[in-house]
């Protein structure tokens, strides 16, 4: 019963991960995407492999603790961030981390979409979150999303975006509507007078 569970977790993930990749929400071999598989474990995607052409065997079961416990691949450098938001947020069963070209714009410039021109904005996606600039799997980024407390989406400045979901298809819609709402500020402050309604 227990590796049914895992199976179709793994196939879950594979499944979002090619929506991903066909909404141009991830590039190439970039993110990674995890769900909660227990009271301290992850299913997690690997680490250098196309997003777009993940299989079930290729995600790993991973414990919090870093060790790996089921697959055979490297690891990413960013399980530790993920499951940092887990042990603090136990209402998060699902993370998807990507770089999607506008919404990782503002992120490069470290300011959160603004909430007053868009509905979408204040209305679908909430509270955003910006993380200071910090490397990749370090510690110091862990500090940095930490600080942005109870925000399901949150830009890593200079890197990309995370989004949290109480299922991945929750993080997934989440992402998509950030990506979304991004492209269309960025239009909006392309054509100039930008209506405010805040």
């Amino acid at each position: 019963m227990e590796q049914e569970r895992l199976l179709e977790g793994r196939r879950e993930i594979c499944r979002i991960c090619a929506m991903l990749s066909e909404k141009n929400l991830v590039s190439g071999k970039d993110g990674n995407i995890s769900v909660r598989a227990g009271e301290d474990e992850m299913l997690i995607t690997p680490s250098g492999v196309c997003k777009a052409f993940l299989s079930p065997e290729m995600i790993l079961l991973q414990g919090f603790d870093g060790r790996v416990l089921e697959g055979s691949l490297r690891s990413t450098k960013e399980a530790g961030l993920h499951a940092s938001i887990y042990e603090r947020r136990p209402g998060v069963n699902a993370i998807v981390h990507t770089h999607p070209a506008a919404a990782t714009a503002f992120a490069v410039c470290g300011r959160a979409l603004p909430g007053d021109c868009l509905v979408e904005v204040p209305s679908l996606i909430g509270r955003m979150g910006v993380a200071g600039y910090a490397p990749a799997g370090s510690a110091e980024l862990i500090a940095e999303v930490e600080k942005c407390g109870e925000c399901n989406v949150i830009l890593l400045q200079n890197h990309g975006v995370i989004c949290c979901g109480e299922s991945l298809v929750d993080a997934f819609a989440l992402m998509d509507a950030v990506e979304n709402a991004a492209r269309t500020i960025l239009y909006a402050q392309m054509l100039g007078d930008v209506k405010r309604f805040v």
